[in-house]
This record gives C-alpha cells, structure tokens and sequence, in this order.
C-alpha cells in the first residue's frame, strides 16, 4: 500500500497504542481497542470483550475457559465507517485481545481493505522490532530508530544487576488459579541476572499448582496479573496459600504490554527485588 501523508491508523490493542504514541504518531490514530488507556476516550472504540473483567480472577478464569466462541468482538461497521489506511493486531494471546486471524477475515469483508500490521513479540528481543513495523508502515522509521536507541540504554543500566546473586525467582501473571507468567517475563528475569524457574523465555503463559509453586525453590515470588492494577489483583489475596509470600505488581501498568513501558518496568523489578533483599 502506497504511504499516504498521514495515514489513517487503527490499533486494536493497547500496546500499539502505546508504541504509537511513543512514536510521535498518536494523531494518526482514528480508532482504539476498548482497553486502550483513557487518554484515547475521545476516539471511536471498536473492539468489546463478553468477559466481565470486574468479576473475581477465579470468575474471568471459568468466563474464559468455559468460553464456546471468541472472547473479543471488532465492530465491523464502525471500522468500515473509519476507513483506516492500517489496522494494528496481534498474534500472540487470544485471551488479551481481538486475534489477528479473525481480524484478517474481517478486513478481507470490507470494500476497500486496510494494510494488517500483526505484532507478535513472544520474548523481549521482539518488542523493539515491533517499535520498527509500526515505524515503517506510518513514516515513523526515524523516531522509531531513536526509541529502539533508548530502549537498549534503558535495559542496559539494569544488565546483570543480581548476577552475584543469582535469585530464583517465580513470576505469575494470574492467581486464581495461578499461571507461571511466560513471553518476555522469563527474560527479564534473566537480563537482571537472576533465574527464571516457573517458565522459559517465548514460552505461553501456564497453568501451574500450588505444589509446584512450593517445590520451585524460589527466592522470591512475584505476582504481577495480566491486565490488572495492582489493587485488583490484591482481591485476590484471600485466596492465596498463607504459607508462601508472594509479592503483588502492578500487570497492567509494567508487565502485560510488549510496548516502551518495559524499558520502565525492568527498573521497576530491579528496585522491588533490591528493597526485599536488604
């Protein structure tokens, strides 16, 4: 598709939208997920979710297991109205948002279909590549080479920061019931110097027990639940066994997006781990 001016773009999944603004394009957006942040209210919404996410996590667990159909709707009309040069999705969780398959088939439907950029950063490696697809298909590639730059000296203050120590360190990104948080999790657990001992790095997030949380011989357990605030995720405390100290973070502000927040949240990690050493 032939570059226009300024593009018109659709991000249908917060990370996106994150990336989008860190690139100084947030004004080519013309239509956002529904759990893209606030600051994006006064743009039309086209995607819903039928999982009540205000439910207890044992509650969204069942909704999302015992779902028969997609977990995410895209209003097609409302993104035929918008007429977006692109559309941004994601091939990497069909419990996080709109999958990009269901998401091709609808353009395919349109009269005119937009150009499909697809995310899909399954380690940490990967989230800088995706600053550089968003970059190339809205004339961006500049500021997303300077954001690529910044990335690399935000992580590399905190490389190897507990390598004399080498913390075990178990990470979940549910509770109820608890899932060993995978993707890009593991390496930052590795890249401060520490071992991850729940998942490996690319891998899915995973259903684990409780046993085997106690059998992992981990130093420090960190809880961080996808999507969720910290307070959120703290309902579930009255759930969790009184004999492991499990430390809650906040998912949806420094885990859950593949997206420039990270360069903030693995200093985040880095800190929260040195206070609880001292």
């Amino acid at each position: 598709m032939p570059l226009t001016v300024k593009p018109r773009v659709v991000s249908l999944l917060p990370s996106a939208t994150d990336i989008m603004a860190a690139l100084g394009a947030g004004d080519l957006l013309v239509g956002v997920s529904h759990s893209c942040d606030g600051d994006w209210a006064h743009l039309p919404v086209l995607t819903s979710t039928l999982i009540d996410k205000n439910a207890p996590a044992g509650n969204i667990d069942a909704q999302v297991k015992n779902s028969s159909g997609p977990l995410y709707e895209l209003d097609i009309a409302r993104l035929e109205a918008l007429a977006p040069d692109i559309v941004i999705s994601q091939d990497l969780c069909d419990v996080c948002a709109v999958p990009s398959g269901d998401v091709d088939d609808a353009l395919k439907s349109l009269p005119t279909a937009p150009e499909l950029v697809t995310l899909a950063p399954f380690c940490l490696a990967d989230i800088p590549v995706c600053f550089e697809q968003v970059g190339q298909v809205t004339g961006k590639m500049a500021a997303a080479e300077s954001l690529q730059a910044r990335w690399a000296e935000a992580l590399l203050t905190c490389r190897g920061r507990f390598a004399e120590h080498d913390y075990r360190i178990a990470f979940l990104d549910w509770l109820d019931p608890p899932f060993a948080a995978g993707h890009w999790v593991p390496d930052i657990i590795s890249w401060i110097g520490c071992t991850s001992v729940l998942a490996q790095s690319g891998e899915p997030s995973q259903e684990i027990s409780w046993s085997k949380m106690r059998d992992c011989g981990a130093d420090f357990i960190f809880a961080a639940c996808c999507g969720q605030l910290v307070e959120t995720a703290k309902t579930a405390v009255e759930n969790l066994p009184a004999d492991l100290d499990i430390h809650i973070l906040d998912g949806a502000k420094h885990f859950s997006r593949p997206s420039p927040t990270i360069m903030e949240s693995v200093g985040y990690f880095a800190d929260t781990i040195a206070a609880l050493s001292r």
